[in-house]
């Protein structure tokens, strides 16, 4: 298939699957496969024929413009880890089954495990909590070996498109996308951990030490706040016509980039807590970027590229949470203590188990690091103790996990950026034409290559670390 021609059905693909998404697939667990009718209309995308003829046109790129080699990079690698992907769709189509079929006694009747997590996460009763804990655990457990099999699955696909195992397809995967060496990430992901534990655990006491509180964020209006931070850009919000917002309280919800920019629509859960306020915030972002993405770039590169560029717009907004001054101003609120220092306790947390998904990945599947020896980092590094089943979430999380770092040190040097230009940024037009601009990229660049463009290159976590001491806003 010539590039041309697989970019259109590139295209067509990526419009079915964020309308299945928006159908609820993958809703009530990430193991759901493809639907039927996607996997046989588009399956040619991703055959190991696909893969060779992409490869063969990369070969043949060195004449061509830096986006063109850019986007059939990006095609390339869509389509080796859609190959990777579905030579376990009969087994993940097990798994599904076992998280999403009534199982599990639970109160007079049979119940899914995936129904029941919800249940578990608001449990007040501390004995109901243990007891429903204990049965979810037992039938996590009896499901670990079909992990450990979907495993050897995936190393068995990376050998078969020519690579010695799994690590090394993604190693091959990082190169293309952001010409970064996975093991010089390992040894700094090491140093970030290593050289944040002191001030992670200071954050984490003094939330520990904090009053309870009332968490203020419920009362607020998210679609005021969001209409009045774009306003604040210069972006109209009500004149977007290819952004469809919906408000909803059941189903599905996210941002589902139908055609970028043509169709982006977004399904917004009500943010009733600080931790829904700081995914709306992300989601915000997110839309906006797919919102101002050219329509003169090539489609892939209006979706497919660094990942930690989206990472470092979700990373962008969400901080605003912690800065005082747009809480404020924005909300009419001063978070109390306990809130305060949940949030940066939140970030710091997250930014640590990105780069501890990333070390422990890769020191199992290079290193050959049993369980217990990544169960045993979780702890050091986390203080949490994880069963085989949450081990493994962990370790397929983590080929992300690197660009959610990227992306954190990324946003961080960026609101220095427009802190330096336009004092409070978020209530400045000018610096909206400046994200205007810079989402108009898409994934032209990567994110080192973003960083140098406005002046803040390459990336280091110093401005992360400076944005995470409580005492510096």
């Amino acid at each position: 298939m010539k590039r041309d021609d697989y970019r259109r059905e590139f295209a067509a693909f990526q419009a079915a699957r964020a309308q299945a998404r928006q159908m609820a697939w993958r809703a009530a667990s990430g193991f759901e496969p493809l639907p039927a009718r996607l996997q046989d209309r588009f399956s040619d995308l991703w055959s190991a024929t696909a893969v060779a003829d992409l490869r063969r046109e990369s070969q043949a790129d060195a004449s061509r413009s830096e986006t063109e080699r850019r986007g059939g990079q990006s095609l390339l690698d869509f389509a080796e880890t859609w190959f990777i992907r579905t030579q376990t769709r009969e087994l993940d189509a097990e798994l599904h089954r076992a998280l999403t079929t009534p199982l599990i006694p639970w109160r007079g009747q049979r119940q899914s495990a995936s129904a029941l997590r919800p249940h578990l996460a608001a449990e007040s009763d501390p004995a109901h909590r243990r007891e429903l804990q204990g049965k979810l655990a037992a039938h996590d457990a009896s499901l670990v070996d079909l992990r450990e099999q979907r495993r050897e699955m995936l190393g068995a696909a990376a050998r078969s498109l020519g690579y010695g195992h799994l690590a090394e397809q993604v190693t091959a995967q990082l190169h293309r996308r952001t010409g970064e060496d996975i093991s010089a990430w390992t040894d700094t992901c090491e140093r970030f951990l290593v050289e944040t534990d002191t001030p992670y655990r200071r954050v984490v006491a003094a939330h520990a030490a904090a009053a309870p509180a009332t968490d203020p964020f419920g009362d607020r209006q998210p679609r005021r706040v969001a209409e009045n931070l774009l306003r604040g850009f210069g972006i109209r919000p009500w004149q977007q016509t290819n952004v469809t917002t919906a408000w909803r309280f059941t189903g599905p919800s996210g941002v589902f980039r139908v055609r970028i920019p043509e169709d982006i629509r977004w399904m917004v859960a009500e943010a009733s807590n600080w931790q829904t306020w700081r995914r709306f915030l992300g989601e915000l972002a997110r839309v906006q970027q797919a919102a101002w993405t050219s329509a003169k770039l090539p489609v892939e590169l209006r979706s497919h590229g660094d990942p930690a560029v989206a990472e470092a717009w979700q990373w962008l907004f969400a901080d605003l949470l912690i800065d005082r001054r747009w809480v404020a101003g924005a909300l009419d609120i001063q978070p109390p203590p306990v809130i305060r220092h949940a949030l940066l306790a939140a970030r710091w947390q997250l930014a640590r188990r990105a780069a501890l998904r990333f070390v422990a990945w890769h020191g199992r599947e290079t290193g050959g690091w049993a369980l217990d020896r990544v169960r045993a980092e979780f702890a050091q590094h986390l203080d949490t103790t994880l069963s085989d089943w949450e081990l493994h979430d962990e370790l397929d999380a983590a080929p992300q996990a690197l660009a959610q770092l990227r992306g954190a040190w990324l946003a961080a040097a960026l609101n220095d950026w427009l802190r330096t230009k336009y004092g409070n940024w978020f209530a400045s037009r000018r610096a909206g034409d400046d994200l205007i601009d810079l989402w108009n990229t898409g994934f032209r660049y990567t994110a080192g290559e973003l960083a140098a463009l406005v002046g803040v290159g390459p990336l280091t976590p110093d401005a992360f670390l400076a944005g995470s001491d409580p005492v510096s806003k």
